[in-house]
């Protein structure tokens, strides 16, 4: 997974992850059941603090909760 973090525009770190995965996906670069790298494995390519990489990870499910909620809701 190529993701390029930059500490100078002012978005956090972990939403900076967050919107380059939502991206990928939307562009067909990465499928939505497509396993992402490890916390660990994923911090240390982009060198930051694995805490970083987790709550990007837990925002990710969140919003996909949420859409999956949604969506269900728009069902019935």
């Amino acid at each position: 997974m190529d993701l390029r973090i930059d500490t100078s525009d002012g978005v956090p770190i972990y939403l900076q992850i967050v919107d380059q995965i939502k991206r990928s996906v939307a562009l067909g670069r990465l499928k939505p059941e497509d396993p992402l790298p490890s916390v660990r494995q994923l911090a240390l390519d982009l060198t930051i603090n694995p805490n970083t990489v987790a709550r990007a990870y837990l925002e990710l499910e969140h919003r996909s909760e949420e859409h999956t909620s949604e969506l269900q809701s728009l069902r019935h």
